[in-house]
């Protein structure tokens, strides 16, 4: 390969990566670890870590073939793309979960002359970040989603890097960290606009946010569904 085909290629990795960082299944899985935060610095931190931990794969995983020249059986990424859906299925349900235990609870009443009956009660601000603090929600998840995502596409992302490329393992190596910082910077570009957003919804109320999250929830387990069911 010609040195201004190599610049091309290496040019394409950067772009492949951003497009890379928005499939479907890295954004609903971001989507889904961010859902019980409402701040953009949350969001970012988690898309910063989700990043990392998917750069960190594809790198070790480069080091392997090119540098080692070890040879990544079909089966890794296959059974990396299983745990992917079950991953998904597992975030979702969480989301549920933490929804029904933590964000809302029944006040049985009556008043005068009127039967009982109930008012579901949202917590404030306040008493959510008391819980979020008492449930000692771990950092490094989203570095092991992003790992897992990384290990699931690394056999896809080796089989469209130029043959030619695989006897120059510094050169592959350079693809795929160019291809690794465009996921880093389109995801970070992602976790921006979606800490706004998940901001202005829970400025519309409450109950919009939590109408939001369990839609979220919901989805991440039925693309889960949907990534299985391919799979089998």
């Amino acid at each position: 390969m010609h040195l201004n085909e190599i610049f091309v290629v290496l040019s394409l990795a950067f772009g492949l990566g951003m497009l890379h960082a928005l499939d479907a299944d890295h954004v609903m899985a971001v989507t889904g670890l961010v859902a019980n935060k409402s701040d953009r610095r949350s969001a970012l931190r988690f898309c910063l870590r989700w990043a990392i931990g998917h750069g960190l794969v594809l790198l070790l995983v480069g080091v392997l073939v090119f540098g080692l020249g070890v040879s990544l059986p079909p089966s890794v990424s296959h059974h990396a793309e299983i745990l992917v859906g079950v991953m998904l299925m597992l975030i979702g349900a969480i989301v549920l979960v933490n929804i029904y235990r933590k964000n809302s609870h029944a006040h049985f009443h009556a008043h005068d002359g009127l039967p009982a009956h109930a008012h579901w009660h949202l917590h404030s601000k306040q008493e959510l970040a008391r819980h979020r603090q008492a449930g000692h929600q771990h950092e490094h998840g989203p570095v092991l989603v992003g790992m897992l995502h990384g290990l699931a596409g690394s056999s896809p992302l080796l089989a469209i890097i130029p043959l030619s490329m695989l006897d120059s393992p510094f050169t592959g190596l350079f693809y795929l960290l160019l291809f690794s910082l465009g996921v880093l910077l389109a995801m970070l570009l992602f976790g921006g606009v979606l800490g706004v957003a998940m901001q202005a919804i829970q400025r519309a109320g409450d109950r919009l946010f939590m109408a939001v999250r369990a839609l979220t929830g919901l989805s991440a387990i039925v693309l889960g569904g949907f990534i299985l069911k391919g799979l089998s």
